[in-house]
């Protein structure tokens, strides 16, 4: 928005002045923020998914190396043609000066101890002038002279004496020597050099530039090619892009300060790539370098091998570890919208392998842990319809028979209670109340609850009572279950008219007479039903009078156990009963349902709890 106002501002103003200046500022600003909040999303998207993230680093260590490694191979195979190239054209120089002077046909200088000069056969060098450099000469050096490029070759023997020629005469035979000496395209130039901060700077003195402009009109180049070259070529390989270039201080240079300018001399050579490989792989035999070729070769050619290798296997690696872990999230993705089914079955045998199993067992646990719990479900609806079912098959907790009334209550410690009682009319017209209690909890409890009450009720139907009924139901216990699961029984078989009770045993805890006599328990012992056939089950009689109650009971009342461990008991039961002797059924039910919770406190009752009052007429 900024760049946009100062567009508009100077369009309609045509100079925005400082203004201007400070929305430009303000608008660069911007954009540098916003490219930088750019790449950091950019980043944190790369990072967010382990795909691009393994991609963008092998990219880093496996793809960007290669530009980078070509370009520091390229880099340093041209600083090393350059050097070779540069000291190859100093070395061919001095073999030529060294050449030159033998045949003795070059000028000759040379000056006393004090370095001044006694003998010149050059122009721009008279007799008596200073010429000290004449004593620091090791080998042929340069010599700057008004913007021409002169070569010194010192005599043997130590003499202040040397033979000096134009190097970069046009005319001369020089250049196109050391050109056929070096197979290079070679230039000569007497250049000026300064130092400051930033480096050397180079720059051409005015004789020399009006001298090269004159050997630029009298030939096509300054630079010469070697006799009988062919034209430079093409490409990268015989295209001669290779450039060498070697600087020396001039000899005959004033001694002055570093920073001060200095004429030098500037080789320049030009060539080929492939030029330059056969100059450094020549030998004497051929077959020594055609052995070091193919060395250099196959080693660099190893190296890139084992390279491209490596990054292979590792993009490998990271495409397996990629797959992988889309697998994974993509099934983690199944699973978290209910699909517990899915599998990754990797078969990789790394870590991301290990972990994708670990996924597939927790997948197929999970799996089966759901389907427990469906089934778990199906059960739990079942026993409870069970209970349901169960609950309504007991008669209702109080009723007024002939001869008694009823007054019942029933608490099942499960969902599917072992206890039964019952109460029903026989067709001669006796009375028959029964409480029973069946080993066990849950559903084959309450199946053979059920199989007795069934059993029972249809006994008394068809006419049986007292002991004969008790051992046809025992049989058929006997014969639908095995003596694990068993059933006691108390029933009284009551006469209406006589007021004579038969009451028949079958291990249920005897019933208690509560009379005006007092509480007194009807004891009559014998085996449970269901666990041996063939047993006989004694009957007793027992007259009743008015207002006298009859009471049922299971164990789960009197084997309730408080914080201690200690049993309600059958002493406590018997006291409720005496204190509670004069109320009524409902009142008697309510006493000993209050004490058994209170003995208990706040643990819950590990049997089931039923109880059965029983009042005459």
């Amino acid at each position: 928005m900024s760049l946009a106002a100062s567009v508009i501002l100077h369009w309609l103003t045509g100079d925005s002045g400082c203004f201007g200046a400070f929305l430009a500022g303000v608008a660069v600003l911007a954009c540098f923020v916003l490219a930088v909040r750019g790449i950091i999303v950019l980043f944190r998207l790369v990072i967010r998914r382990t795909t691009l993230r393994l991609a963008f680093s092998y990219f880093l260590i496996g793809i960007l190396p290669i530009p980078l490694l070509a370009a520091l191979l390229l880099l340093g195979n041209y600083i090393e043609a350059h050097q070779f190239m540069a000291t190859r054209v100093r070395r061919e120089v001095t073999a030529l000066g060294e050449a030159a002077a033998a045949k003795r046909a070059l000028p000759r200088v040379a000056a006393d101890p004090s370095g001044r000069v006694v003998l010149s056969e050059v122009p721009w060098l008279k007799p008596g002038q200073d010429a000290g450099w004449l004593g620091t000469l090791a080998r042929p050096a340069f010599l700057g002279v008004n913007g021409q490029l002169w070569l010194a070759v010192p005599e043997p023997g130590g003499a202040r004496a040397a033979r000096v020629l134009r190097f970069d005469d046009p005319d001369g035979p020089w250049l196109q020597d050391l050109a056929d000496r070096t197979g290079y395209e070679v230039s000569a130039s007497l250049e000026t050099s300064s130092r400051s901060n930033n480096g050397i700077s180079i720059t051409t003195s005015d004789e020399a530039r009006r001298d090269r402009a004159r050997k630029s009109a009298s030939s096509d180049s300054a630079s010469v090619r070697p006799a009988g070259a062919p034209p430079p070529g093409r490409g990268i390989w015989n295209g001669e892009w290779i450039r060498a270039f070697y600087l020396e201080t001039v000899a005959n240079a004033p001694a002055a300060d570093e920073d001060a300018e200095q004429d030098v001399a500037i080789l320049k050579a030009r060539s080929s790539p492939h030029n330059v490989e056969e100059q450094l792989f020549t030998q004497g035999v051929k077959d020594i370098a055609r052995a070091a070729r193919l060395g250099f070769l196959g080693l660099v050619g190893a190296l890139l091998l084992v390279y491209l290798a490596a990054v292979a296997v590792a993009f490998v690696l990271a495409g397996s570890i990629a797959r992988n872990v889309n697998r994974l999230t993509r099934a983690a993705d199944a699973v978290s919208r209910g699909d517990y089914s899915v599998r990754i079955k990797s078969k990789s045998r790394d870590q991301i392998g290990d972990l994708t199993r670990s996924f597939d067992a927790m997948a197929a646990s999970i799996e089966q842990s759901v389907a427990d719990r469906v089934e778990r479900q199906k059960l739990d609806a079942e026993l409870a319809m069970a209970a349901t079912i169960q609950q309504k098959t007991l008669p209702p907790p109080t009723a007024d028979l002939p001869g008694f009334s009823v007054h019942a209550h029933s608490d099942p410690s499960a969902e599917i209670g072992g206890d039964y009682y019952d109460y029903m009319v026989a067709p001669d017209g006796r009375n028959v109340a029964a409480l029973g209690d069946v080993s066990g909890h849950g559903l084959p409890t309450g199946l053979l609850v059920g199989m007795a009450k069934a059993g029972l009720s249809t006994l008394v139907e068809t006419g049986h009572c007292d002991g004969e009924l008790f051992a046809r139901l025992n049989e058929l216990i006997c014969r639908s279950t095995d003596p694990r699961h068993y059933m006691t029984l108390a029933m009284l078989n009551y006469d209406p008219v006589t007021r004579i009770g038969r009451l028949t045993n079958a291990g249920q805890l005897a019933p208690y007479r509560v009379s005006a006599a007092g509480v007194t328990a009807l004891e009559l012992p014998a085996f449970p039903l269901g666990i041996f056939p063939g047993k006989t089950y004694p009957t007793r009689e027992q007259s009743f009078a008015s207002g006298d109650r009859l009471v049922f009971f299971s164990d789960g009342l009197v084997e309730a156990v408080d914080a201690n461990d200690e049993p309600f008991g059958f002493q406590r039961f018997e006291r409720v009963l005496r204190e509670n002797s004069g109320a009524n059924a409902a009142g008697i039910a309510a006493a000993i349902l209050a004490g058994v919770r209170e003995h208990a406190g706040s643990r819950p009752f590990d049997d089931d709890c039923t109880l059965m009052v029983l009042t005459f007429a």
